[in-house]
């Protein structure tokens, strides 16, 4: 009996350890902001509530998600800002070399990224909807960058 009281009293102490610890609460924030949207908070807060206790399995799995998040959200602010420069320099009608390399230099840096991103990070239905649709953008600009590189070379 007395070994009873003694194992409830340590699960007592364990849970309001793990209840109330500093570690905890914030990574309980953490999940929070992260159910909510606001990422970078998530980011921050599980960051912090691992650097108290490094071992807070949902601190980590936050911090992970969260970051997964701001990475695509990144890359696809990267590829639609890239994708508004392309249309500017398209829309003159004639390329001059400088501005072709570096419609190149677009397609190739986003087809890297795009390989790296789904190595890294796992997206969502919407994500994966948003990237496909700049992945079709980008291989056709590739495509169009090709067929004026043919026509020059057969001249």
């Amino acid at each position: 009996m007395r070994f009873l009281a003694v194992g409830i009293i340590l699960l007592c102490v364990l849970v309001g350890i793990v209840f109330f610890s500093p570690s905890y609460k914030l990574g309980r924030e953490a999940n929070r902001e992260l159910e909510r949207g606001n990422f970078k908070e998530a980011h921050s807060l599980a960051t912090q509530a691992l650097q108290k206790d490094p071992y807070n399995r949902l601190a980590y799995g936050v911090e992970s998600q969260a970051k997964q998040r701001l990475n695509i959200q990144k890359f696809l602010t990267d590829s639609k800002e890239n994708q508004e420069s392309a249309f500017k320099v398209l829309k003159d009608g004639s390329l001059s070399p400088e501005e072709f390399l570096r419609l190149e230099w677009m397609v190739e840096e986003f087809q890297r990224s795009y390989r790296m991103l789904f190595i890294l990070n796992q997206p969502n239905d919407w994500e994966k909807e948003q990237l496909h649709q700049y992945k079709q953008w980008f291989d056709s600009l590739k495509k169009r960058l090709e067929e004026v590189k043919q026509v020059k070379n057969a001249k």
